[in-house]
């Protein structure tokens, strides 16, 4: 009998929360995990300028906004869009696409496209101190992994997926990512363990291997330029 019961009861799949994007123009959108559509959910406030990296914050419960418009960090109100001003990163020269949180520290990292540099960033200040550079040129985007503990990397100027050493800069080659041609922003659903990467070339989601860097097509986004992407987990996915 205990073991019939055992068989009858409901089995539970892990709540999923929801794919948020952000493009140039500061539309912010909800992106379908299972199609790739995305869902206009309101705009960031201007005074974000060019709006760029997403990076979410469980244990706080907060959404950082990296804008390559003014060289600073915000933190976002997904509800109403609203950005509030951090700080600057402390050089003019930093275009900061990429943005990460290190969940198993909760220390806040960047990638500049101006010299390949991987930079903590100070989440009370937003000043942004110079690990050291990667060697990789053009737009870097960063996923954390905290499954794992590993921090991901996608490049534009290569078209292919890293190990980024958090300590060191260093990167190390996965492989290429094949059917992205500009990939842009990096999220890891912790509920599923699924890696996801937008390109505004291809205006297509994918998810990403995280044992080679090959790029599966999940659909298309829709035209436009989606830059940043996050993950925000199903207890704070209706914030």
């Amino acid at each position: 009998m205990m073991l019939l019961a055992l068989l009858a009861a409901p089995v539970f799949a892990p709540a999923q929360g929801r794919l948020v994007a952000v493009d140039s123009s500061r539309a912010l959108y909800e992106v379908s995990m299972e199609t790739g559509a995305k869902t206009l959910i309101g705009t960031v406030s201007e005074n974000a300028g060019t709006a760029a990296g997403l990076a979410y914050d469980t244990p706080t419960n907060t959404l950082y906004l990296s804008s390559t418009g003014n060289d600073s960090l915000y933190t976002l109100d997904l509800a109403t869009g609203r950005a509030t001003l951090v700080g600057a990163y402390g050089d003019s020269a930093i275009v900061m696409q990429g943005l990460e949180i290190n969940s198993s520290t909760g220390e806040l990292f960047g990638v500049s496209a101006h010299n390949g540099g991987l930079y903590k960033v100070d989440k009370t200040t937003g000043v942004a101190s110079l690990i050291a550079t990667s060697g990789l040129s053009s737009f870097t985007n960063i996923g954390y992994n905290s499954l794992t503990n590993t921090m991901y990397a996608s490049n534009g100027g290569s078209d292919s997926f890293y190990t980024l050493n958090l300590a060191t800069g260093t990167t190390t080659l996965l492989g290429p990512l094949n059917s992205s041609t500009n990939p842009n922003g990096l999220a890891f659903n912790r509920d599923n363990g699924v890696m996801y990467l937008v390109d505004n070339s291809t205006d297509i989601l994918y998810t990403v291997s995280m044992a080679t860097g090959v790029a599966s097509a999940v659909g298309s986004t829709g035209a436009g330029n989606l830059l940043g992407l996050a993950y925000v987990p199903a207890v704070h996915a209706g914030t």
